[in-house]
């Protein structure tokens, strides 16, 4: 997990897109946008086959994101205390991210970045290295990036950078992001949709557009599932 950006595409408007870099075995549960209750809101999130938890999910309002790694690639040790994808169903579970903030505890865990977009569309990153957690505010209305340390080197975390950064010459909405991220190719510096190895590869893109009415669009690309648009009704 995998590739991930953020554009601010209208005053109130704002795009999360992700792309799952995982073994296909783990999506076999995630062909669709599942919905669940949690303290009264309903929540919409994929599934992972393995640990029952989720890499992207929202309110309709709050979102959150999460990606192996922080910084640079570790160790990965034998055994951790629980799955990072039981961290998104957490943040849920809290009734404001600053409760989130003061409560949650990384300690166990396998080193992540995990990113929250708030209710006033602040941008959160909370980078663990099994050490500590760094905590920083990411919401200058630049458009971000990010790509899995786990699986990709710092040389084409750059290049994917730097071709990112070179499609806002002109402005893009989330249909120009969906496909930035849907464009498939074997150059893992030049497509975000890719083979990464034989067991590897990207197996579902989410889009997240959060607006007066907020929608997500998602895609299993496990047997070609068609694209689901979600309205995010509560």
């Amino acid at each position: 997990m995998c590739c991930l950006t953020i554009v601010k595409t209208g005053t109130n408007k704002m795009v999360i897109t992700h792309n799952r870099d995982e073994q296909w075995s783990r999506q076999s549960d995630g062909s669709h946008v599942q919905d669940l209750i949690v303290n009264g809101k309903k929540i919409w999130m994929p599934k992972d086959s393995l640990s029952g938890g989720t890499w992207i999910g929202t309110d309709g309002v709050r979102v959150a994101a999460i990606l192996n790694g922080f910084k640079e690639n570790h160790i990965k040790k034998p055994m951790y205390k629980s799955s990072r994808g039981n961290i998104i169903p957490q943040f849920f579970s809290e009734l404001s991210t600053d409760n989130f903030l003061s409560k949650f505890d990384p300690s166990g865990l396998e080193p992540f970045t995990l990113i929250l977009v708030d209710e006033h569309q602040t941008i959160f990153e909370l980078g663990w290295d099994e050490n500590t957690m760094q905590v920083s505010d990411k919401t200058n209305n630049v458009p971000l990036i990010y790509s899995s340390v786990t699986l990709y080197k710092s040389t084409v975390c750059e290049r994917r950078k730097t071709l990112f950064e070179s499609q806002f010459n002109k402005q893009m909405d989330h249909t120009d992001l969906w496909k930035f991220h849907e464009k498939k190719g074997n150059n893992h510096g030049s497509y975000i949709n890719v083979n990464y190895n034989e067991e590897i590869s990207t197996v579902a893109i989410s889009q997240i557009v959060v607006d007066d009415i907020s929608i997500f669009h998602y895609q299993s690309l496990l047997n070609n599932n068609a694209k689901q648009s979600i309205l995010l009704l509560q």
